[in-house]
């Protein structure tokens, strides 16, 4: 029975950590957005095994109503200082992605 906790737990942990990307990205398809431009700021999101390779891509920031949101861009296309356009969910600005984004 234990074991079945820890597996349940590190479960919702690898949701919780990843929300962004299984959760609200997925979302934004059908619910009501609104568009903003972002920037790509000097901030490092390492890519899977990134700590031996040294991948990484930038975050982008954007503000809503003087509050400042940013993800990883999850595309290393991207350079500091970029302009993209950004999809955010008017009630939860943390829900947000790239307009566009593979």
């Amino acid at each position: 029975m234990n074991k079945k906790i820890l597996l349940v737990l590190i479960f919702l942990v690898i949701i919780f950590l990843n929300s962004n990307v299984l959760i609200f990205r997925p979302l934004l398809s059908v619910i009501p957005i609104k568009t903003t431009n972002g920037s790509v700021i000097n901030e490092k999101d390492a890519l899977r095994r990134g700590f031996i390779t040294g991948a990484f891509d930038y975050y982008y920031k954007f503000s809503v109503n003087g509050e400042d949101y940013s993800n990883p861009s999850y595309d290393e296309k991207y350079k500091v200082g970029d302009t993209v356009l950004v999809e955010y969910n008017e009630t939860f600005p943390f829900m947000n992605r790239i307009k566009n984004q593979k």
